[in-house]
């Protein structure tokens, strides 16, 4: 019995700790179904002192593959200090209402990224690749 009750005390703490993480992340912008999502945090987050990154998670609920393309600003007392190269990334599809993800790391090429104020994501285009039947 303690057994059984210690495992399901260490299921819901685990099960804490994963909603909690998931929770950081911030709706940044979405189109046609695809969603992406932001957060800064650490480029090695193993280590106790490691650079300032942002961290991107796109979601894909279309059921077919999709690429995405989208540019980054970074933003500095209220104005664009830096924008990233368009980013191409393909996003497999959802199944069953689950949408798959794809998370990126990103930070500012010239810039530091403890300065940044915020970011201001923009997607370009989003192409649906189609089932080809051979």
């Amino acid at each position: 019995m303690k057994t059984r009750v210690f495992t399901l005390c260490i299921s819901c703490l685990f099960l804490l700790m994963a909603t909690s993480v998931c929770a950081q992340f911030v709706l940044s912008t979405a189109s046609d179904s695809v969603q992406v999502y932001t957060q800064w945090g650490k480029e090695k987050p193993a280590k106790k002192v490691s650079p300032k990154v942002l961290l991107v998670r796109i979601e894909n609920s279309n059921p077919q593959t999709v690429q995405v393309s989208f540019d980054i600003n970074f933003i500095d007392n209220l104005r664009v200090v830096e924008t990233s190269d368009t980013q191409k990334i393909i996003v497999a599809g959802g199944k069953a209402g689950k949408p798959k993800r794809v998370k990126l790391k990103f930070k500012p090429a010239s810039y530091n990224p403890e300065d940044i104020d915020g970011v201001d994501i923009q997607i370009e285009e989003v192409l649906f690749y189609r089932k080809v039947d051979f």
